[in-house]
C-alpha cells in the first residue's frame, strides 16, 4: 500500500561526500521542546513560539513500549538530531542521522542528512543515546538532496560538495515552531520538519558571487520522509549536472539486492559491482532484499525533471559503486546543458521510504 505523507509545498536536494565535521558529544543532550529561546547555533530568533503542550517525552526510565510506533526526535548536541520513525509494529525502528555541516573550507553550513539505519530485533524501541544501539546501515555517508555542476567547472556545488551558505533555519513540530533548548530526551510528533535558506555560490568565483536561493524542507512522519525544495536562480547561468533526491543505498546480503523502476513490472538484479540495471525516464525507484524484506524507496513528482528533455535518458538511474548501489534522479546530464536565468525556478518533490521487517 502506498503511503502518502501530509506534506505541503515546499523543495530540496544533494551527492557523495563523508562528513568531516565533529559528532558533538552526546553528553548534555537538548530536547527540542523546551522553555521559549532562541534557535541554537543559527541565530534564528524564535522567541516567540509557543509552548507545545500534551507533548509526549520519552525518559530514560520511561520507554515506550516495544510494541510502539511513530515519530521520536532526539536533539544530540548543537548541530546532530536523531530521528527515529517506524511505520508499524511489525518493523524494526529506522533512524535517520541528520546532521548541520560547517566546514569553511568548502565554504559549506548546511543541514543534510547524512545516514539511515534500521535497528535490530533487540532494540524494540528507541532510546536516548539509542545512536550506540546495534545497528544495519542501509545507506552511505553521502549527498541526498541535490548536486548541481556548471557548464565548464569540474566541482559540483550543493550539499557535501560545498558552495552552499545557511542563512536561515527552523525546527517545526506538529505545525508550531519549536525552540532548540534545555536537557530532555525523546520526543514524540505526528510530523517533524526542518525548514532551511540557503544561497549557492558559483566555485569559481572570487569574491563569491551567489547564484542561487535554495528553500528546502525535511518533513518526517512514521511514514517516511518528504523532500520538499525551490532552487530560484539570481544569475544566468548553463548546467551540466542536475541531481536532486538521491539515495545511496548499500550493497549487501541484507540490504539491497534487487529494484524496480516503480512504473515498470520488471526487476533488476544489483546484488554485485558491475550489475546492468539500465537508466530509465522514470519517476521512482524501490530496491529491495528478496530473503529478509527490507526495502529502499524513493519516489519524485514529474516537475523535478522538466520533461527529461536534458537527461540524456538518465531520468532514473543506480550507479554500480563497490559497496553500494545509489538511485540518481538526474534533469540534467551530458551532453546536454540547461541555460537559466535570474528568475527562473527550480522544484523538487520526493518521498523516500524505508521498510525492515522486526
Amino acid at each position: 500500500m502506498t503511503v502518502r505523507l501530509p506534506l505541503e509545498e515546499g523543495r530540496s536536494s544533494l551527492e557523495e561526500g563523508r562528513s568531516s565535521a565533529e559528532s558533538p558529544s552526546r553528553v548534555g543532550r537538548r530536547s527540542l521542546l523546551a522553555a521559549a529561546g532562541a534557535l541554537a547555533a543559527a541565530g534564528v530568533a524564535v522567541s516567540s513560539a509557543p509552548a507545545l503542550a500534551a507533548v509526549r517525552t520519552v525518559a530514560a526510565t520511561g520507554l515506550p513500549p516495544a510494541t510502539a510506533h511513530g515519530l521520536y526526535v532526539e536533539k544530540d548536541g548543537p548541530a546532530r538530531l536523531l530521528i527515529w520513525q517506524r511505520a508499524n509494529p511489525g518493523q524494526r525502528w529506522i533512524r535517520y542521522d541528520v546532521r548541520r555541516f560547517t566546514v569553511p573550507a568548502k565554504r559549506l553550513d548546511a543541514w543534510r542528512v547524512q545516514g539511515i539505519a534500521a535497528l535490530r530485533p533487540d532494540t524494540s524501541a528507541p532510546s536516548p543515546g539509542g545512536a550506540e544501539a546495534p545497528s544495519i546501515e542501509l545507506t552511505t555517508p553521502a549527498n541526498y538532496e541535490y548536486a548541481f555542476k556548471l557548464a565548464g567547472q569540474q566541482s559540483h556545488l550543493g550539499g557535501m560538495h560545498g558552495h552552499e551558505l545557511l542563512r536561515s533555519f527552523l525546527m517545526v513540530a506538529d505545525g508550531r515552531a519549536v525552540p532548540v533548548a534545555e536537557p530532555g530526551a525523546l520526543t514524540a510528533f505526528d510530523t517533524f520538519e526542518l525548514a532551511q535558506d540557503t544561497e549557492l555560490f558559483d566555485p569559481l568565483s572570487d569574491p563569491p558571487t551567489p547564484i542561487g536561493d535554495l528553500h528546502v524542507r525535511h518533513v518526517f512522519t512514521a511514514g517516511g520522509l518528504g523532500l520538499r525544495w525551490r532552487l530560484d536562480w539570481r544569475a544566468e547561468r548553463s548546467v551540466s549536472v542536475a541531481y536532486g533526491a538521491m539515495l545511496p543505498a548499500i550493497r549487501a546480503a541484507d540490504v539491497t539486492t534487487r529494484m524496480r523502476y516503480l512504473d515498470q513490472a520488471r526487476e533488476y538484479d544489483i546484488a554485485a559491482e558491475g550489475h546492468d540495471a539500465p537508466s530509465a525516464d522514470s519517476y521512482g525507484v524501490q530496491m529491495y532484499n528478496t530473503t529478509n524484506g527490507a526495502s529502499l524507496s524513493v519516489e519524485l513528482g514529474p516537475e523535478f525533471f522538466g520533461g527529461y528533455t536534458r537527461s540524456a535518458g538518465r531520468g532514473l538511474w543506480v550507479y554500480d559503486g563497490a559497496k553500494y548501489n545509489k538511485v540518481y534522479p538526474t534533469r540534467v546530464f551530458d551532453p546536454h546543458q540547461e541555460p537559466v536565468a535570474a528568475g527562473d525556478a527550480w522544484h523538487l518533490e520526493a518521498t523516500y521510504r524505508f521498510r525492515f521487517p522486526a
